[in-house]
């Protein structure tokens, strides 16, 4: 990368057009990469906040708090997320919004794919998350996504659309499969 060159910092408020006008003069490529910074922090956050929340008060109490949060953050962001990106009601419109939202980022540690995406349906695999990952590798109990995370997906699709139906193919506790933590579907009703 280039180097970069931030305005001089002057006295004065600093206010969120203040801020824009800075961000606005830096590289695209530059701008791509804080959000991808922004997104890692923030799962960084995540996992930080459900290791130490279980040590104070165990797996179920950790695992219960992080639903309600879930479930209340993901229409909220589904909402901004629909309006900045003038989003529609459609299949294509929800896969958008999958792709752009902190709870798949990428670069945050998730591998995942469509395997089926459609004008009706939608299928993704996650085949890794930051925080499965981080678990295993600390030999923690893996979070029941199967019972936690309907709330955040529903959240997010029935922001696009209130006839999309979510269900949970496939998550932890169910027994493992090779290659795949969870498989959500998404189908667009009558």
């Amino acid at each position: 990368m280039n180097e970069i060159r931030i305005p001089s910092t002057k006295p004065g408020p600093v206010t969120w057009e203040s801020l824009k006008q800075e961000l606005m003069t830096l590289p695209k490529e530059t701008l791509a990469e804080m959000v991808n910074l922004w997104l890692k922090t923030y799962w960084t956050l995540q996992n930080y906040w459900m290791v130490y929340t279980e040590k104070l008060f165990g797996f179920e109490n950790a695992a219960k708090m992080d639903e309600m949060v879930w479930s209340k953050l993901a229409p909220i962001q589904a909402h901004r997320t629909l309006k900045l990106l003038n989003l529609g009601s459609d299949m294509q419109s929800l896969a958008a919004l999958l792709k752009f939202t902190a709870p798949q980022w990428v670069s945050a540690g998730f591998e995942w794919e469509f395997t089926d995406v459609s004008d009706r349906r939608l299928v993704m695999v996650v085949h890794a998350c930051p925080m499965g990952t981080y678990r295993k590798s600390q030999n923690l109990e893996l979070l029941p996504c199967k019972n936690l995370s309907p709330p955040l997906y529903i959240g997010l699709a029935k922001t696009i659309n209130e006839k999309v139906d979510v269900t949970c193919v496939h998550a932890h506790p169910d027994p493992p499969r090779e290659n795949v933590m969870c498989m959500w579907e998404f189908v667009l009703g009558d």
